[in-house]
């Protein structure tokens, strides 16, 4: 039987497991986040999941197509020009979606920290025994912020340092809302692709520069296209219940407001930004749930030592799942 140090447990309510975000870290990430007060945000393509933004994509392409059907019904002289070079025009409007995201990752980066919300009364006291599988023998750390601290937080540091931080639950069907205010900007993305096909009919043999498609399509438009993608994902992760807590950060040096850092994973360096000196990542957090492990009660005792010793008001308490390493 599990044999776990006394300790005291947070208050249940329905309410109180909807405020509550997990963020399950190693030894280090913990210590990093209470000596240093600051959250770490990794970029999109280094999470761990490798099929990170695909669940969204093609959400444009229909509303391509149709309008190049429209076009071919109608006989559209552009429509004839690209046919009598040999072209099925079709295959743009297949492929401009592509040209849209490649153009807007190439300028723009989110950078991501990933939180998880309880589903059931022992997920809110205990954690989620697939997340702390992936920590091993180590046990691993289950950090309870606040949402609504956090939100109150990135509203603060968002104005004070005119970054775009965001919270928000993520999705396990395209069919969301998110998809909606999408195509709120329908006629915008309609818009650019005429003006490529103008582009490829009228000027693709001239000296004439091609045209940037995501330039009309910013303060709205992207960023909507990007909200849908980054929030959405397969439905066999829905167990995860992630929801993700965005920056939207320019690529470029120049125009970027975060200093971006790296660390070497395994041979891959990750970009990511740290959050603001105002936003007081402390506060936010409530408790701390010890893995379930080797040594539980030794960690547990460490870290509520720790907290004591920071003088932080964080409730510390072992998970009391029996669970054995494979």
């Amino acid at each position: 039987m599990l044999s776990l140090p006394p300790h005291t447990l947070p208050s249940y309510s329905e309410k109180n497991k909807r405020n509550a975000l997990f963020h399950y870290t190693t030894g280090n990430g913990l210590l990093g986040i209470l000596e240093n007060h600051k959250i770490w945000s990794t970029a999109y393509y280094c999470t761990n999941d490798e099929s990170e933004l695909s669940a969204a994509k093609n959400i444009l392409t229909p509303l391509f197509r149709n309008k190049t059907l429209e076009m071919i019904k109608e006989n559209d002289e552009r429509v004839k020009t690209i046919y009598s070079r040999g072209v099925d025009i079709r295959d743009y409007a297949d492929g401009f979606e592509k040209i849209i995201i490649n153009h807007t990752l190439n300028i723009l980066c989110v950078y991501i920290t990933c939180f998880y919300r309880p589903k059931t009364k022992e997920d809110f006291y205990h954690g989620l025994l697939s997340q702390w599988r992936g920590y091993g023998p180590d046990g691993g750390y289950a950090i309870q912020f606040n949402r609504s601290k956090l939100r109150k937080y990135i509203k603060k540091s968002s104005k004070l340092n005119d970054v775009s931080y965001d919270l928000q639950n993520v999705y396990y069907s395209s069919n969301n809302k998110l998809k909606e205010k999408v195509f709120e900007y329908s006629d915008r993305f309609i818009k650019v692709y005429l003006e490529h096909l103008d582009h490829i009919v009228y000027s693709a043999f001239s000296k004439k520069i091609w045209p940037d498609p995501i330039k009309d399509l910013i303060d709205g438009p992207i960023e909507s296209l990007l909200d849908f993608l980054i929030h959405t994902k397969n439905e066999h992760f829905k167990e995860e219940r992630e929801c993700r807590m965005c920056v939207l950060e320019p690529i470029s040096k120049q125009h970027g407001k975060l200093p971006v850092n790296y660390f070497n994973r395994n041979g891959m360096l990750i970009p990511y930004v740290v959050t603001t000196n105002d936003f007081n990542i402390i506060d936010c957090i409530d408790w701390i749930i010890v893995g379930p492990g080797p040594r539980i009660v030794n960690r547990f005792n460490s870290i509520k030592q720790m907290i004591q010793n920071m003088g932080l008001k964080i409730g510390v308490r072992p998970s009391g799942i029996p669970f054995i390493p494979s």
